[in-house]
């Protein structure tokens, strides 16, 4: 039966990051100007989720032989302190920025950091995963009349910080992390 639910909960953890990996994916790289500049609270409902289910999983598998009461206490307690550890790397601040983008419509960017102002001209690299940088405001003013080549240089930008969130999520060791951070923040900030 314990190999059945660790079985399950490595599956379920393995399609996780499957299906976040593929969110790094870009699908599109817009132009506008910011309109509005917040802060909020970031969303812990994730992270207490998940850290719930990996702290149970874990208080499971460290019930060994015992009592099926002390694998029920040991599964609480760890789904307990898995959620609460979860949700407290998963809080904080982070800004909200609204961009009116050239073609029409807006478009809402939330990131942990950033230091964008109301009327920047921004390229807002748009899939699962969002980024955005500073660009010349030519790209919001005369934005038919810029070169596509130069539109071209800002989707090989996207499409480079995309595979570094990709290769983020996929690093495997604590040396990896610290390799694969170092590089998304080079090719992802503004």
């Amino acid at each position: 039966m314990l190999f059945k639910i660790t079985f399950v909960g490595l599956l379920t953890g393995s399609i996780l990051l499957a299906g976040n990996a593929q969110a790094t994916k870009l699908s599109a790289v817009a132009y506008g100007t910011i309109s509005a500049v917040s802060k909020q609270e970031k969303d812990n409902s994730g992270g207490k989720k998940g850290g719930a289910i990996v702290g149970g999983l874990i208080g499971l598998a460290s019930s060994g032989g015992r009592s099926t009461r002390t694998k029920i206490l040991r599964s609480g307690v760890g789904a307990a302190a898995g959620g609460a550890a979860g949700g407290a790397m998963a809080s904080g601040t982070e800004m909200a920025y609204t961009v009116d983008l050239v073609g029409g419509g807006t478009v809402r960017v939330v990131m942990d950091t950033g230091n964008f102002h109301q009327g920047d001209c921004v390229s807002v690299e748009r899939g699962s995963t969002n980024n955005m940088r500073r660009v010349s405001s030519e790209f919001c003013t005369r934005n038919e009349e810029v070169p596509e080549e130069h539109k071209a240089e800002h989707e090989k930008e996207a499409n480079e910080c995309a595979q570094a969130k990709q290769e983020l999520l996929a690093a495997e060791d604590e040396a990896a992390v610290k390799t694969a951070h170092m590089k998304m923040n080079i090719l992802c900030q503004d």
